[in-house]
């Protein structure tokens, strides 16, 4: 799920959650309920999140642990 992949990714590479909201222009309250899966990012929001992240959108999103999806 996103939530877990944008916080296992951001913690990996010992990004706080500030710079993380700074880099991908949302608040550090957003980025919080993004990882506890209160909301979900907008396509856009996403795309900035993975690229400073420096990881596609489908590793953001785990396309390939998706059902029927190769």
């Amino acid at each position: 799920m996103v939530k877990n992949n944008i916080k296992e990714v951001r913690t990996n590479k010992n990004i706080l959650q500030s710079e993380l909201a700074i880099g991908s222009g949302c608040s550090k309250q957003t980025i919080s309920r993004y990882e506890t899966g209160e909301r979900q990012p907008c396509l856009e929001t996403a795309l900035r999140i993975a690229k400073y992240l420096n990881i596609s959108m489908d590793e953001l999103f785990q396309v390939d642990a998706l059902p029927g999806i190769q």
